[in-house]
């Protein structure tokens, strides 16, 4: 359908005079006439664009959210845009999706996205803390198999303390101290095996980052 000018003046003016924290009205406006708001110019439509993808991720719509971040990401690239609303643009947009995989724990995709952020914005601090937690919820199945391993000597130390409690203090005596011996033992190992790993697992994670400190830029990748 064309638009006059007119119409397309009368349509963006609307959607400017939406409340800004009026998310479900944002949405609803731009879903409702999106055929016609990507017909204005360029900057107008990037600007409408712009608060629907911040309206969908203000009411946890990430999906919605990510695709319309990768958007606009094109849009950047396509029409070279540096700065919006005073703004990085690019900056900003990029570590919002990445916020948003996170949001949707999709660790991997999360992990990739705020990794490029980070080659490119290696000062922002806040895009490392968001790299890094991206790595340490990637949980390798070694863990959970460690703290399983973990739960196994916690029962065999209590068995021991039972056991020394029960019957040892009471009716063989000179065998307490080796009983204990046995109970720490198995307490001390049982607790060294999961801190072990995750000291491991964590260490790992500070190693990926300094990857990421020393890569070179690399292009973003969009999804399809």
């Amino acid at each position: 359908m064309d638009y006059s000018p007119v119409r397309h003046l009368q349509l963006y003016r609307r959607f400017k005079a939406i409340d800004a924290v009026d998310y479900y009205g944002i949405i609803r406006y731009f879903e409702r006439h999106e055929a016609a708001l990507r017909s204005l110019e360029e900057l107008q439509y990037f600007e409408c664009a712009y608060r629907y993808a911040e309206a969908l991720f203000a009411v946890e719509q990430y999906g919605p959210a990510i695709a319309m971040f990768d958007h606009l990401l094109e849009l950047v690239f396509r029409w070279n845009l540096s700065h919006w609303e005073g703004q990085d643009v690019f900056a900003h947009l990029l570590r919002w999706k990445g916020l948003a995989l996170l949001r949707r724990k999709e660790w991997a995709a999360a992990q990739h996205v705020l990794g490029e952020f980070v080659k490119v914005y290696p000062a922002d601090r806040r895009g490392w803390r968001l790299l890094k937690g991206a790595l340490l919820r990637q949980r390798p199945s070694y863990l959970r198999r460690c703290w399983a391993i973990c739960t196994g000597f916690l029962f065999a130390a209590l068995l021991a303390a039972a056991v020394e409690l029960f019957a040892v203090r009471p009716f063989f005596r000179h065998y307490d101290a080796a009983v204990l011996t046995i109970h720490y033992a198995l307490l001390g190992v049982g607790l060294l095996i999961p801190l072990s790993a995750e000291g491991w697992f964590y260490y790992r994670c500070c190693r990926k980052l300094l990857t990421f400190a020393h890569s070179p830029r690399t292009p973003v990748q969009f999804r399809k």
